[in-house]
């Protein structure tokens, strides 16, 4: 046998502990545990580590007006309940537990038994509806002489009425009643409240400047949160609206990349000009082709 290639001493030799040294720290603490984190756990051996519990959040949506998502003829006046199968989504993804409370009627006795049993059973509670200027906002209203409670107007948009405190003890989040609204407070508020309660360090979503494709309108009043996509390949990271920005059109945030947060005092961002990007999804942008290799 003639081998007519030189191999270099070593070639294709993994030396043991190449990978990690000795005394050498691996993880901080605070480090959310993704897919490759664990498969360098088991690589070393540590089949058992300490990490945070998961914090159980009851969820309910509040409202006479909401039907099942089941419910296929809707009455005059009725919606579906789109707010609390969100939320559970969201509240799993931030890593929590969820105790679903399911849908509450205004009706004061009702609303009161369900936020006793989350502050009983969960560690945190939300709720979505019942907390802006009506007359008819029943959770509003119930927790308004709760010491514990406050009810604030928050100069964004949307998402404007939050109520946030505790109730026996256990933190609660009341969060708007339309479906953007709820989406971006639970993102701004909540989701990094749940991932101290877990321990994270990294709380909020990455920001990156990107570029607006479109010619960007708001309310120079508040900061403005604006469903966007990505419009190019990822490389310049223009940016346009996808859809109707009313607070009631889930279906073009369902779309969305990414907010382009627009700060107060600013009413117009032109096309070309640069915009604050807050990622929360980085979706597929590649399609299979037979002639891939």
């Amino acid at each position: 046998v003639r081998i007519g290639v030189s191999v270099p001493p070593g070639n294709y030799v993994r030396p043991a502990g190449g990978d990690v040294a000795r005394g050498e720290l691996i993880f901080e603490a605070g480090l959310r545990l993704t897919p490759v984190e664990l498969g360098v756990l088991a690589t070393l051996g540590a089949v058992e580590v300490a990490v945070a519990r998961r914090p159980r959040v009851a969820v309910m949506s509040t409202g006479d007006e909401l039907a099942s998502p089941e419910t296929r003829n809707l009455g005059p006046g009725m919606i579906r309940d789109s707010n609390r199968p969100m939320l559970i989504a969201l509240v799993s993804a931030a890593g929590a537990e969820v105790v679903d409370l399911g849908r509450v009627s205004d009706d004061v006795d009702e609303l009161r038994s369900a936020l006793e049993r989350g502050a009983a059973e969960a560690d945190a509670i939300v709720t979505s509806g019942g907390v802006s200027m009506g007359d008819y906002d029943v959770t509003k209203l119930m927790l308004r002489d709760n010491a514990g409670v406050d009810f604030i107007s928050v100069a964004m948009k949307p998402g404007k009425p939050l109520a946030f405190g505790r109730i026996g003890g256990t933190p609660f989040f009341g969060l708007p009643g339309n479906p953007v609204s709820v989406l971006v407070s639970f993102e701004q508020f909540m989701r990094p409240a749940l991932l101290a309660m877990q321990g994270a360090r990294a709380l909020l979503r990455p920001q990156v400047m990107g570029v607006a494709g479109e010619r960007l309108e708001t309310d120079p009043a508040k900061t403005v949160f604006l469903r966007v996509k990505v419009a190019d390949d990822w490389t310049e990271m223009r940016v346009v609206q996808t859809g109707g920005q009313a607070s009631n059109r889930l279906s073009g945030a369902a779309g969305a990349d990414a907010f382009a947060v627009v700060p107060r005092g600013v009413g117009v961002v032109e096309e070309g000009e640069p915009v604050v990007l807050e990622l929360f999804r980085a979706p597929e942008t590649r399609e299979h082709r037979d002639d891939d290799t």
